[in-house]
């Protein structure tokens, strides 16, 4: 038996009503990005296609009418029954920490979709380098972190698996004969001192040119062509390219966000870490899917000329 998500069915009848996911993204205080994978993810529970997308309109498919009806009941009878059995919102502060260099897109959609659901529920955001997160849920001074790890090490419920890359601006030529111009965080950086290690064992000498506490610095001497520096793929602006090995560069491991919490966190505490949870698992499933799919169409034979 499959019960749909209230949180899906409500995304889905604002692109109904709508007719643009840009729209419906304002209507629930999402990102695009969000609705369409809550659009895959109804979708994947029903069994069938919901909407139909052209260049210049959207529809309704056939299940896709049932199902608005459905769903508008559904959520109606769920406002009935809050109304009347007094269902009691979780309320309070939330004090959440994550990396600097954690990608603000994928930040401003969770934290859109949370306060969408739990208006009553504040939110602190704290936001500094990995160690320093790190150090303050430690010390209790957050209920819940994100912070990144190299893989496997730790504690914390994984969200995702992420790659690094040497990031620098288009315009940056490298000399291979010359000291590597740096721009990195702080010495207690763990970034830091893996990049400086890969360095270190292949031979290749560095100077540091720029030293921030803050992704700001670190940007603003990238694109200013510095200086190169280590990044998270998936926050790559797109001003900076990656580089590696063909570049003349060491490689660099992949590492994984984790989400930490406390042992006795708050009832509102849970339902973000839930969301946060949530949300990961659904954009790994879809990463997956459209992997699958590339791969398939790259085994697939090409027409002959």
């Amino acid at each position: 038996m499959t019960l749909y998500d209230t949180g899906l069915l409500r995304t889905f009848v604002a692109i109904s009503e709508t007719r643009s996911f840009t729209k419906a993204a304002q209507v629930v205080n999402l990102t695009q990005s969000a609705v369409s994978l809550h659009v895959k993810r109804l979708e994947e529970q029903v069994g069938r296609r919901l909407l139909a997308r052209n260049a210049h309109h959207l529809t309704l498919t056939e299940e896709g009418e049932v199902l608005l009806s459905y769903a508008r009941r559904i959520l109606a009878l769920h406002e009935e029954a809050e109304s009347r059995l007094g269902t009691r919102q979780p309320r309070g502060l939330i004090r959440l920490g994550a990396p600097e260099y954690f990608n603000p897109q994928t930040l401003a959609s969770l934290l859109g979709q949370f306060t969408a659901r739990y208006p009553a529920v504040r939110l602190q955001v704290e936001m500094g380098i990995g160690p320093d997160i790190a150090a303050q849920f430690d010390r209790g001074a957050l209920d819940l972190a994100i912070v990144n790890r190299e893989l496997g090490v730790g504690d914390g419920v994984v969200l995702c698996r992420e790659h690094r890359v040497w990031a620098a601006a288009p315009s940056m030529k490298l000399n291979r004969q010359a000291p590597l111009p740096l721009a990195l965080f702080p010495a207690h950086c763990g970034w830091r001192r893996l990049a400086l290690e890969r360095l270190d064992a292949a031979g290749r000498t560095w100077t540091l040119v720029v030293q921030s506490s803050g992704v700001a610095g670190i940007l603003a001497a990238l694109e200013a062509g510095l200086a190169i520096s280590v990044m998270a793929q998936s926050s790559l602006p797109n001003s900076l390219n990656a580089l590696g090995e063909a570049d003349g560069l060491p490689m660099l491991p992949d590492f994984e966000y984790v989400l930490r919490s406390k042992l006795k966190a708050s009832s509102a505490a849970n339902r973000l870490a839930e969301v946060i949870i949530d949300f990961f698992r659904l954009s790994t499933a879809l990463r997956q899917k459209q992997e699958t799919r590339r791969q398939d169409a790259n085994l697939l034979p090409k027409p002959s000329e």
